[in-house]
């Protein structure tokens, strides 16, 4: 019993913990999806077999959870009656397919007419179980309804993370900026000729532009997210000039990407930092090869020589959570997907802050992250991983503008195709992957771009 209730306490704190799911759009459920061609004894509706289950009256599909409170709302338009009972239970199954226990309520007929048909009915979903809610009549029943509708807020399936997705388009990702972000905040498209504040999306993966960085990456170009930030990153150091002989760089959480070998490569000398291979909090990026501890894991030799590698790269074990005070007078800082790494949001927008203090005046910091896509309230704010939200962009730009720096002006642009409006699941395909499911939340890779004050 005491762990039951610990592990409903967890649950309902990590629920808080988000952000709640009240802002999340309810996603509209088949009410006859689970035994499909079954006559419902509520409204008939369903199909013309008749149901092998007593008084059956509807069986949802079965949806993911990634926990947090999922909430059932049942409409029944025209229910008439005056006896009897709605038997409604919320059933739950393991990724194994093993069965949990129910939540179960009654509900008398002659009440739910008085109310108007209506019913809600939540419970705690537990990471990686999927829910479906079903009703059934007791015999002495005379309920009858013209049709069932059902509705679910709080449920991670495909089809909820694309409705929660394109509300957040027609929403908050569309909406202009306003007060002291309302010329900062633009609405435009997203495009690597003209490099600015901006998320990944399908358009800028079609460009010449991008096919020629990859090229120059040695790399076949796909529609991954990971690749569009390197060529965003680089492509925006190009369009600012950083990628000349004799420029500096510093970079954050380098790992073994190719940047600090094209860098060296284009006559840049380069500062490559990444946690210290002791870290405690390396390790999960030891484990999976992605760290950077010396220069012969981050050179790369189809890309620079190693003689102009070693004479214009060097290695520093940094912590971007304290960066050390003599790191300064740098024309140009990146990090591609590094700081929501660093424990919470508030650490991730700190970072950027301190990453333009070691830039030379007028020097130029560009950095890509996670965005939500989701919503711009609830998010994963603390942890091995973070989301960063709209709202988080516009505070960080509003405190570097604060200081006297110049942020490029931002476009919360999503992508107009299909491939744009396409999720990525668990596990992770290679392509496409532009938007992904991370969590409860739709995410893309953004890139915020700022210049030190001259």
């Amino acid at each position: 019993m005491l762990r039951s209730v610990a592990v409903r306490a967890w649950r309902w704190w990590h629920d808080r913990r988000t952000g709640g799911r009240r802002d999340e759009v309810a996603l509209e459920l088949k009410p006859f999806s689970f035994w499909a061609g079954q006559t419902s004894a509520l409204s008939g509706e369903g199909g013309s077999k008749p149901s092998l289950v007593p008084g059956y009256a509807f069986h949802t599909e079965y949806v993911p959870s990634t926990g947090g409170r999922l909430s059932y709302r049942i409409l029944l338009p025209g229910l008439t009656g005056t006896r009897g009972q709605l038997l409604i239970n919320i059933n739950g199954i393991t990724e194994d397919g093993e069965s949990v226990a129910p939540k179960v309520m009654a509900f008398p007929i002659d009440k739910l007419v008085a109310e108007g048909g209506e019913i809600e009915m939540s419970k705690l979903g537990a990471p990686g179980h999927s829910y479906a809610i079903m009703g059934t009549l007791t015999d002495d029943s005379d309920a009858r309804a013209d049709r069932i509708e059902i509705s679910l807020t709080g449920g991670d399936s495909s089809d909820a993370l694309r409705a929660r997705y394109d509300a957040a388009r027609q929403d908050f990702l569309s909406a202009p900026g306003k007060g002291p972000l309302k010329k900062l905040v633009v609405k435009r498209r997203a495009t690597l000729a003209q490099p600015t504040s901006q998320m990944c999306t399908a358009a800028q993966m079609k460009e010449p532009v991008y096919a020629d960085w990859c090229h120059r990456m040695a790399n076949v170009p796909s529609r991954h997210r990971k690749q569009w930030e390197f060529v965003f990153i680089l492509r925006t150091l190009e369009y600012h000039g950083m990628l000349r002989p004799g420029a500096r760089g510093l970079g954050f959480g380098v790992g073994i990407e190719p940047l600090s070998s094209i860098f060296a490569a284009n006559g840049c000398t380069v500062v490559a930092t990444d946690l210290a291979a002791d870290d405690d909090r390396a390790q999960v990026w030891n484990d999976t090869a992605q760290l950077g501890s010396n220069l012969r894991q981050i050179h790369n030799p189809h890309l620079c020589d190693e003689a102009s590698f070693f004479e214009r790269v060097s290695y520093r074990a940094v912590d971007m959570n304290a960066i050390p005070a003599d790191l300064v007078d740098f024309d140009f800082t990146w990090s591609s997907c590094a700081y929501e790494h660093l424990g919470s949001i508030e650490a991730g927008l700190a970072f950027f802050e301190n990453s333009v203090k070691c830039l030379k005046p007028g020097g130029i910091a560009v950095h890509t992250t996670e965005l939500n896509l989701s919503s711009n309230s609830s998010t994963l704010e603390k942890g091995g991983t973070v989301i960063f939200r709209r709202r988080d962009f516009e505070e960080l730009a509003m405190r570097l503008t604060a200081q006297g720096h110049e942020v490029m002006p931002i476009t919360f642009d999503s992508g107009d195709s299909e491939l744009d409006r396409f999720i990525d699941l668990p596990p992770y395909s290679s392509d496409p992957h532009l938007k992904l499911q991370l969590l409860r939340w739709v995410s893309t890779s953004f890139g915020l771009v700022a210049r030190k004050k001259s």
